[in-house]
């Protein structure tokens, strides 16, 4: 379908901060969009993230509710706390919801926004982003069955996501991924994690058993002095690296008795960019239970997973 025949979806962003910022600007550049609205209750935030866009009309408000008939979707880019409330009440007026991960702080609310989006015939998909990174996508169809997975995401100290855990603010990015792989079910979880800079945990190690007999050693940080986003993946005669910054890719197969090395080339289309196309597809598509981004059902798994190593964490760690 020719650009000028799609349909042009209006979107409003809802909460202005780093991320809503980043959805903005992406946004903005995809033709087949018209950002005509964001809200936001820091009136400061708001005029801040709206600069950029003042020769194109962009209205502002101070209320989310202000923009529903502006609007064909939405992303909610609040604290995790918000995001039951606003996207169900999105979803109940029969606009598409994206959320920012993770979907919500509670399974029970989870299944209310995933009901809400059957109800009402709409899109709910959720925004774990690394499902859309170039090097993620380049070796989905190299997985077969992976024996151990070692992933490293550790990041310098940001006061941007302190209402939740480091599991639930960046572990729960590789708990999604994993899922996508291997859906054996958890056999075990051992899991450690203590606060460092706030009243919740902020670092972590989790080692997860699945029924598959699958190992994942998950390590979180955001206490940590560089940023590293690292993914190893060790598989039957192959063994992958991945780095989830850099958005590249290292295979080293087993060939003729020896392990030969492989360095792709990648498309390098940001992230970003690719969760919206998608997000953009599902809606044009018109197919009541077609998402060809993370459905809210996926955005549940990767929640419930999440509680879980939190709760173990919790359990085992005096203090917390």
């Amino acid at each position: 379908m020719n650009d000028e025949k799609k349909i042009r979806l209006r979107i409003g962003v809802v909460g202005t901060g780093a991320m809503g910022k980043n959805h903005m600007r992406v946004v903005h550049s995809i033709p087949t969009m018209a950002l005509t609205c964001a809200a936001d209750q820091n009136p400061e935030n708001l005029e801040e993230a709206c600069k950029p866009y003042e020769e194109s009309a962009l209205k502002k408000y101070t209320d989310y509710r202000d923009i529903v008939d502006q609007v064909d979707a939405v992303m909610v880019s609040t604290p995790t706390l918000f995001h039951y409330e606003i996207a169900r009440f999105f979803l109940e007026n029969k606009k598409h919801v994206l959320l920012e991960k993770p979907i919500s702080t509670t399974l029970e609310e989870a299944d209310r926004l995933i009901e809400a989006a059957k109800e009402n015939n709409v899109i709910l998909a959720v925004g774990h982003l690394e499902r859309f990174n170039p090097a993620i996508e380049y070796i989905r169809p190299l997985i077969e069955r992976p024996l151990f997975i070692e992933i490293q995401r550790l990041g310098p100290f940001s006061p941007r996501s302190l209402d939740v855990d480091v599991i639930m603010d960046l572990m729960i990015h590789d708990l999604d991924i994993l899922l996508q792989w291997d859906n054996s079910g958890i056999k075990q979880i051992n899991a450690s994690g203590v606060p460092i800079i706030s009243d919740k945990i902020d670092i972590a190690n989790v080692r997860l058993q699945f029924n598959s007999k699958m190992v994942a050693n998950i390590t979180a940080s955001r206490v940590s002095q560089k940023k590293t986003r690292k993914l190893r993946i060790f598989q039957k005669n192959q063994y992958i690296s991945l780095d989830y910054k850099k958005r590249t890719v290292k295979t080293f197969a087993l060939a003729q008795g020896n392990f030969v090395e492989n360095i792709p080339d990648i498309n390098d289309v940001e992230p970003l960019y690719t969760l919206w196309s998608n997000f953009y597809n599902s809606i044009a598509a018109d197919a009541a239970g077609k998402n060809d981004n993370v459905s809210g059902e996926d955005g549940r798994k990767a929640l419930e997973l999440a509680i879980m190593i939190s709760e173990h964490i919790r359990e085992n760690i005096a203090g917390i």
